[in-house]
């Protein structure tokens, strides 16, 4: 048993499960929107270190995204509670329409971070092992409609995903849900999907939380970079 993020090798004593995607994302939900939830093992350093202090990002933007959802009300008042306890929410909330609204800003890095995560974490579960450092990951999410380079990329890669076949989901498809494929080299200068991921030049895969939040996450391999 390995660390799904950093590969150490860990023991039933000090493996410190992660949820992919957090707890939090589900807490407020009923029971039925809770089942099949995924872990994986972790590291001390991983599963505190890393994402501890940020994990509740995700929640808070989904939060501060509802819309009137009954089911989202309750996560949405913790939301305003997470922010407004921060030490920084003056810098993060800013009144619009003369009072009548409020806007709130949320660090694209962290949340960047969380992605990662959350593929990392799905990468294990899928393949039974850690991505190796070979693939360089990147994030195209909320934010990046005004780069063209990333959008055109976007397109390609999101064609390949294919959004109208069968998506897999953790917990309730509402909440979370996700595909995840590998890149692997075929005729024709086209690429398939497959289990054997040794030939892989990279993997692809799309996220989405609560409807909300739709990253795409790219990782491809140094090799594959380099030669291009």
């Amino acid at each position: 048993m390995n660390c799904y993020n950093c590969g150490i090798e860990l023991t039933d004593e000090t493996n410190h499960v992660e949820h992919i995607p957090a707890k939090n994302l589900f807490s407020t939900y009923p029971p039925e929107y809770k089942v099949n939830l995924l872990t994986v093992p972790a590291c001390y350093d991983c599963n505190i270190g890393l994402y501890s202090k940020i994990d509740q990002e995700i929640r808070d933007a989904v939060g501060v995204l509802n819309e009137n959802d009954d089911l989202k009300n309750e996560m949405t008042a913790k939301a305003v509670r997470s922010i407004m306890r921060k030490s920084n929410w003056k810098e993060r909330v800013f009144s619009i329409d003369e009072g009548k609204s409020f806007e709130v800003s949320f660090s694209y890095n962290d949340i960047e971070k969380l992605h990662v995560k959350n593929f990392k974490g799905l990468f294990y579960a899928k393949y039974g092992q850690q991505i190796s450092d070979e693939y360089q990951i990147r994030i195209i999410a909320e934010g990046d409609e005004e780069n063209e380079k990333l959008q055109k990329v976007n397109g390609y890669f999101r064609e390949f995903i294919d959004y109208e076949t069968d998506w897999s989901h953790i917990g309730h498809p509402t909440v979370f849900k996700y595909k995840l494929k590998a890149m692997i080299p075929g005729e024709d200068d086209m690429f398939y999907d497959g289990e054997n991921i040794e030939d892989a030049i990279g993997f692809v895969c799309t996220m989405e939380y609560h409807g909300a939040l739709k990253p795409l996450v790219i990782a491809q391999s140094n090799e594959f970079i380099t030669e291009k």
